[in-house]
């Protein structure tokens, strides 16, 4: 088995574990979190730990591989329901900002011909920090996964550019990350490929 999967999963208190044939499900305060679970495991709560293991009827070599992965998205799972997941994103170039942001529909202005608009998740809360001159949004929710998904959809619809630093950027999440001039993650130049070519 692996090694990360035999470890228990400590759960503080206000933090609960259903489990079903094929999912789990995590509730706390900052809210629930869903996911599947492979019918050869099983989870087990004893007292404030959660343990994931293989099934009576399954030979542990078989889902081996399994236990691991399973046993790292309860953990993460266990985290966003009690303290939640948050990032912040700066929308950094001329005009770029958030035009509006009403019932988790998002609309934008990034330098395009027309406005993006985006539908953020119902299980997501997002605000934009004041004095910001509507720059500065920050996104915050239970499910670390679907945060992951969302900031790389909206980065997706304005890419970080080397050059002038345009684009939605990431925020490094420190003590200024609420503020109105959060300190920026370093866009990584990637290496192009070397040209087969040259003077001979």
């Amino acid at each position: 088995m692996s090694r990360i999967g035999k470890r228990p999963v400590e759960l503080p208190k206000g933090v609960t574990i259903t489990s079903g044939a094929d999912f789990f499900e995590v509730k706390g305060p900052k809210g629930a979190v869903r996911r599947a679970l492979p019918s050869g495991l099983s989870i087990n709560v004893s007292g404030t730990q959660a343990l994931v293991s293989a099934k009576s009827e399954v030979e542990p070599e078989a889902v081996s591989r399994l236990t691991g992965t399973v046993r790292s998205h309860l953990a993460n799972a266990v985290v966003g329901a009690e303290k939640g997941y948050a990032q912040a994103l700066k929308l950094e170039g001329t005009g770029y900002k958030v035009d509006e942001l009403k019932n988790n529909k998002l609309t934008m202005s990034l330098g395009l011909s027309h406005k993006v608009v985006m539908d953020l998740p119902k299980a997501m809360t997002a605000v934009v920090t004041p004095d910001s001159k509507q720059t500065v949004l920050w996104l915050e929710t239970a499910d670390k996964d679907l945060l992951g998904q969302v900031v790389a959809q909206l980065q997706s619809y304005r890419p970080p550019e080397p050059y002038k630093g345009k684009g939605v950027r990431l925020v490094v999440m420190n003590d200024k990350a609420k503020t109105a001039s959060p300190e920026l993650v370093k866009i990584v130049q990637k290496a192009g490929k070397a040209g087969k070519g040259g003077k001979k």
